[in-house]
């Protein structure tokens, strides 16, 4: 008999042993029956113990060769080397897509919105509105960290970058590096910098984690619309300490430069904007947030004058189990950003809900409301648009300002107050995949809705949406 070892062959031999001496035993009768049944159990006992070893050695792993492990490491080695010369080492890079079929009553139409622009450019494109906002959009995001803790953002979004609103052309959404000064939790942060207000994002991401998921619909809420910043150009300080993060910028306020050529007729704005903001996370086993956000500034009017704007807003969200809420609630005004001229002033509340009714499927309600009466109404994020030509008295698209010039009453110098009421639906297809439906009503306590199939203004307009999320 061949044995793999020579502990098995010596344990073999012991059972031969055995095996002979009670062969040799039996014919002869010599022994009692009490030793012939010790010598039986001595025996299992070595046969069992034979197969065992047996099967431990087919069952251990193959001796490594060394010249064979010497040649992978190597290999390891030369394409971590060569990973870090090309500048991927420490890359993540992620993106989307978010096309939309969107239709308005009030514009009689219906139509896909896809990388369509917020201006009128190459003959796509109309001013930013709620039924023209941050959908319909494709985005591609770059991060690194570089030796020394630095670290990189470069986010692209062609025709709907948050600097092409005031930038026509600009695809660049954020363009940031976050440099530690004493150590991680204290930084300087600087380029151009996504305003980061509010309980919605710019953009719509697939997921089944709802704590990343942060939008719910597909249009967004009116405060994040027309009462949040788009973007800040400068430099500022980002700081952690446990649970807090505070951030303060200094710059130019939705502006890649403020110069004399931005059509100012007060020229060019000697002071840069002052943007605060301080959240509260205490982590995902908390389940909640809590986020302050304030402008204070000369920031650029809806008439192309420059005025001093002052706005505080506050957002949380609470998630548990299957369902999410979130709250915001701002206030601010504006010297001389009326449309009449003089100047605004508004707050605003608003709240959404959203349940999941199974992992896949989640159904959400939002209730916006923004008061925006004073002296006909008016914020920094509004446009005179008045498609019926009678002249700048609000934003018809969007349902701002003083309403019909021909209603009984009118009066130019009262606006009109806003509210909506969003239902949507959402489907997680897969975990990079998810399916929308939106329903929303749009309302007013004056006619300021233009209707452009016959040239009417009224108090609501209702929207409908369907919108596929892919992203990674």
């Amino acid at each position: 008999m061949k044995f793999p070892n020579r502990a098995l062959e010596k344990t073999g031999l012991s059972v031969l042993a055995l095996a002979a001496q009670l062969a040799i035993a039996l014919p002869a009768r010599a022994q009692s029956i009490d030793e012939m049944r010790q010598m039986i159990t001595e025996l299992k006992a070595r046969v069992e113990q034979l197969e065992a070893a047996n099967k431990a050695q087919a069952e251990a792993p193959p001796p490594v060769d060394p010249e064979e492990f010497n040649r992978v490491k190597t290999k390891a080695e030369a394409l971590e080397d060569q990973k870090e010369a090309s500048g991927f080492r420490g890359l993540k890079i992620s993106a989307g897509i978010d096309p939309a079929w969107i239709y308005s009553q009030a514009k009689g139409s219906g139509s896909y919105s896809f990388l369509n622009n917020f201006v009128s450019l190459n003959g796509s494109g109309e001013s930013y509105s709620y039924d023209n906002g941050y959908f319909g959009l494709g985005w591609i995001d770059f991060q690194k960290e570089l030796d020394g803790g630095t670290k990189f953002r470069l986010t692209l979004a062609p025709s709907k970058s948050a600097g092409s609103q005031y930038n026509a052309g600009n695809i660049v959404h954020e363009a940031t590096a976050s440099i530690p000064l004493t150590d991680a939790q204290t930084r300087l942060l600087v380029g151009q910098i996504p305003d980061f207000s509010g309980y919605e994002s710019f953009f719509s991401t697939s997921s089944w984690n709802t704590l990343l998921n942060q939008n719910h619909a597909i249009t967004r809420n009116l405060l994040f619309d027309f009462t949040a910043a788009t973007f800040y150009t400068g430099a500022g300080l980002d700081l952690t300490r446990g649970p807090w993060e505070y951030k303060v910028v200094l710059g130019n306020f939705n502006s890649p430069r403020n110069d004399r050529s931005t059509g100012s007729t007060n020229g060019m704005i000697k002071s840069p904007t002052l943007v605060y903001n301080a959240t509260y996370a205490p982590g995902q086993a908390e389940f909640y947030t809590l986020e302050f956000t304030g402008y204070e500034g000369s920031v650029p009017t809806l008439n192309g004058t420059h005025g001093r704007v002052d706005q505080f807003e506050i957002d949380g969200s609470i998630l548990r189990g299957n369902k999410s809420m979130f709250l915001e609630y701002v206030m601010g005004q504006q010297r001389g950003g009326a449309f009449n001229g003089s100047d605004s002033q508004w707050f605003g509340l608003s709240g959404q809900y959203a349940y999941r009714f199974t992992p896949r499927f989640e159904g959400s309600l939002r209730l916006d409301y923004l008061h925006n009466s004073k002296n006909g109404g008016g914020t920094y994020n509004l446009a005179t648009n008045d498609p019926s030509g009678a002249g700048n008295l609000g934003d018809f698209i969007n349902g701002f300002g003083p309403g019909d010039p021909n209603a009984p009453g009118f009066d130019p110098n009262k606006g009109a107050n806003r509210s909506a009421i969003t239902f949507g639906l959402n489907y997680n297809y897969s975990i990079n995949v998810s399916f929308r439906a939106e329903y929303r009503l749009d309302m007013a306590n004056k006619p300021t809705f233009y209707y452009f199939n016959d040239g009417l203004y009224r108090k609501t307009n209702q929207l409908f949406g369907l919108q596929t999320v892919v992203s990674f």
